[in-house]
């Protein structure tokens, strides 16, 4: 099975892959835990953000200092126990976004049962 996501190429991320990475901590911000998780579009396929952070958890790219602020008002629970500051890469902020994520617990699809 391919993955729907390009690999990184020597710890770098193409600039799609990071872009897609922006919307989805933009969706992530935005997000109602009640909901669903967040999707967003790269290379043309939507994804969900868990699968943007988890295919960044290895990008050595540095992460720019507006995206690192953003994430610091995010996820402000995590940053204060595993706070990381400028300059950063793309694998520290996914890392820490990953964590988040794992306090989501996905919404069962519910099934009607006849007798």
């Amino acid at each position: 099975m391919s993955s729907l996501l390009p690999p990184l190429h020597n710890g770098h991320a193409s600039i799609y892959l990071l872009n897609g990475f922006h919307e989805a901590v933009h969706a992530y911000e935005d997000w109602d835990m009640t909901d669903q998780e967040p999707q967003v579009a790269v290379y043309g396929k939507t994804v969900r953000i868990s699968v943007i952070f988890r295919r960044l958890t290895q990008c050595s790219d540095k992460l720019p200092e507006h995206v690192l602020e953003s994430l610091k008002a995010a996820i402000p629970h995590i940053m204060q126990h595993q706070p990381i500051d400028f300059p950063a890469t793309y694998a520290d902020a996914s890392g820490l976004l990953r964590q988040a994520l794992s306090n989501y617990v996905r919404r069962p699809v519910t099934a009607t049962i006849y007798n």
